[in-house]
Order: structure tokens, then sequence, then C-alpha cells
């Protein structure tokens, strides 16, 4: 089967340019850090830095992650390098005889969304046209021939995450444990052994609440028993959404799982507890804060997810106006005052004031932070955790911090 390329350059998608030969992996392609410099899209020292900082990782994310070049200058530079073109899939609409072709783990691990279906061609678009075993995974497609466009990765992993629904699956786990056995005995069995098999239908529901929670970029997981049911919320730039409904006969064996998990005592079901357990979802490292309260349907439980490998932004980054931009800039460099930053559950209050830090985070500043939790490491920074049962809280650690300077 041949995998075509369709580009370079930016095109929309009913371009039907095709070209040959097949795409493979060519070792003879520009280098891409040759065509950022070439296009003036970045420096020549900002590159054999970057390659020199990290000789193992792809330049493109090096320069990505520092600041120094956006994805849409990537995506441009990749395009050129490859001979592809580049698309906004965000809006497209999907055909459900494409998406069927690839699996969900398939298109989450490979970051590839495939579109449509046209007299036999399979078009699709990918984060990294490069990737052997994705090329590889396309030429086992029962299509006569594939074509890639090239997306700018958060674009693909947005529509990958629309499309392909961990929690699309959940009604088999339920219908498992329906039909089980065990099922009314399960909550029991947990707690008399303190651990279930990995393929448990419960297991698995929790595992896919995280999974999605994570790729809708939640910020709390709610896992709420009612008189009827268990519903399940997603906290999303602020705002409940319920995005599941569960048995009620699961909910006591959800709970006894999700505490397992952070370490916490199953057996105590009347007063609220707090705990912790860290997890890797799609590849990225996850913290999860686990907080249980009783009501009077049963154990209500909510989750803080702290993704550890996203991105920290820079002000400029924040969507700020010019004007209020420069006006703040001009209020965090000052040496002396405070700035208050508030607001609900995942209105930005970290990311804005981790980006401050970044503003002013120089090697001839002391900066210390004073936080619960520390929900993301930030090179460089002095970061206190609160630990009020060793005594260390924001007033004794803001003393302390007076003190060190």
């Amino acid at each position: 089967m041949a995998l075509k390329r369709r580009g370079p350059a930016v095109a929309t998608l009913g371009v039907r340019a095709r070209l040959q030969p097949d795409l493979t992996i060519d070792t003879d392609r520009p280098r891409l850090g040759d065509i950022l410099v070439d296009h003036g899209w970045a420096n020549r020292a900002a590159v054999d830095d970057a390659v020199e900082r990290a000789p193992t990782r792809r330049i493109g994310d090096t320069l990505l992650a520092d600041g120094l070049i956006d994805e849409i200058t990537l995506a441009r530079a990749v395009s050129e390098q490859a001979g592809i073109a580049v698309v906004d899939i965000r809006e497209h609409p999907a055909q459900p005889e494409a998406t069927r072709m690839l699996s969900q783990h398939e298109a989450h691990s490979f970051e590839v969304f495939p579109f449509s279906v046209d007299e036999g061609t399979l078009n699709v678009v990918v984060a990294d046209p490069f990737d052997p075993e994705l090329l590889e995974l396309l030429q086992t497609l029962p299509v006569t021939s594939v074509t890639l466009l090239l997306g700018l990765p958060s674009h693909v992993r947005s529509r990958v995450n629309q499309t392909y629904r961990a929690l699309s699956e959940v009604g088999t786990d339920i219908e498992a444990f329906a039909v089980s056995d065990a099922a009314a005995e399960l909550a029991a069995a947990v707690e008399s052994i303190g651990t279930i098999d990995d393929d448990a239908p419960v297991i698995q529901v929790v595992n896919k609440i995280l999974t999605q929670a994570l790729r809708d970029r939640a910020s709390d997981v709610h896992i709420e028993p009612t008189d009827t049911e268990v519903r399940v919320r997603f906290r999303v730039d602020g705002a409940l959404i319920e995005v599941l409904s569960l048995p009620m006969d699961m909910g006591p064996a959800l709970v006894s799982r999700i505490k397992i998990m952070a370490e916490m005592n199953i057996v105590e079901r009347r007063r609220p507890q707090d705990g912790q357990f860290e997890a890797t979802i799609d590849g990225r490292g996850l913290d999860v804060r686990v907080s249980t309260t009783a009501t009077i349907w049963g154990e209500k439980t909510v989750l803080r997810l702290l993704d550890r490998t996203r991105s920290l932004y820079r002000l400029s980054e924040l969507g700020m106006s010019a004007t209020l931009s420069k006006r703040y800039s001009r209020i965090v460099q000052s040496p002396f005052g405070m700035v208050i930053v508030s607001g609900p559950t995942g209105s930005g209050k970290t990311t804005t004031l981790y980006a401050t830090l970044n503003e002013i985070n120089r090697p001839d500043m002391n900066v210390m932070t004073i936080e619960d939790p520390v929900e993301y490491v930030f090179p460089k920074v002095n970061q206190i955790q609160i630990n009020e049962p060793a005594g260390l809280t924001f007033a004794t650690g803001l003393r302390s911090v007076l003190r060190q300077d």
C-alpha cells in the first residue's frame, strides 16, 4: 500500500494534491534546525544550544519547550522538511468509517487522526510524520493508500480526545460488573484482601475515568452517590460537567478502589479522609490528590488532578491584552509589594502565578514559594510544601522565608 504525502506549505482540506514517491523516512532530508535558521524563525546560537543541552531529544521539542518558537512555526518547518501540507483539523467533520480504522489506543499513542476515506484512500492528520512505527501501522490498514497531512500536535490531540473517548467503553465494564457472580461481594472482597484483579470492571472504570479526565484537561473529578445512581462530573475551566452515570451498587467498590490507590483507610466510611497517588496515563505522569467525605447516600470522592508534564506558560502566552500585559509585568518587576490572584478552581490561578515566577526568576534573585500542595516543580525556585503535622504552616513558612532573605 502506498503512503502518499500532500503538500508542502499550508493547504486547505479541499486541496487534492498527491505527490510521489511513497512517504518514507528520508535520511537525506534537510535538518530541521537549518530550516528554522534559513527562514529566520530561530537563530543559530539557539539551535546549537538546544542540540547541546538535549542531544537525545528532538530539537523542535526543545525549542518549543524553551518558548523560542511556537507550534505554528514548528509545523511550518516540519512541513517543509517532510513535504507535507499543514492543515487545521479542529473543526473538520470526520467520517465514522475512517475513525473506526484505528483503535482508541493507536490514535492516542501515535497522535494520528483518520478523518475521511475517498475512493479507497484514507486521509489522516499526524503530529509526527517521521514516526516509523506509525508509518508501519498505516501500511497495514485495509485501504488502497493513505494520504498524510500534518497538524499541530495540540489540534491533533484535541480531535483525538473528542472522537476517541475512554468513557465510551465503560458500558461493557458496567455490564460485566452487573452479571458477575461476585458483583455483590466485590466491595467486601476489596476490603478483606486490599486488592482485586487488574482486569476487574471496577479497576477498568477508575482507569478510564482518570484517562478521560486527563485528556479533557479536567482539574477535578467528582464521584457522587445519589439516591438512584453514582454521578461522575469533571471540572473543566472552572465549571462542573456531568460525564458519566454509574449504578448505585458500584459506588462502594469504586470508592474502595480509589482509597487503596491513595493508601487510605478503606474501612473508615464516616470521617473525611485525604490521600494521594501517582499514575501514568498516555505516557504522562499524573499526581492525584484524593478527598472523601460521607453524605446521606454514601461517600463522595473528589480527585484533584495535577499533570506533571504540563508545560509552564510565559506571561505573554496567557492571553492578556498588550496594555494589561505591560502593566502587569511592570508590577511584578517592582522591588516590593504584593500581588493577589483569586478565582474559582480551574480559573488559572496557579498558571498565572507560575508564569509570574518565570518572569522574575533570575540568578540575581532569591525566589521562594510556600505552597499547599506544590503542584508543579519549578526549576531553580525554592519551593516549600506545607506540612501542618510537622508544624510547617503558611505563617511559620513565611517567617522562615523572611529570616532567610
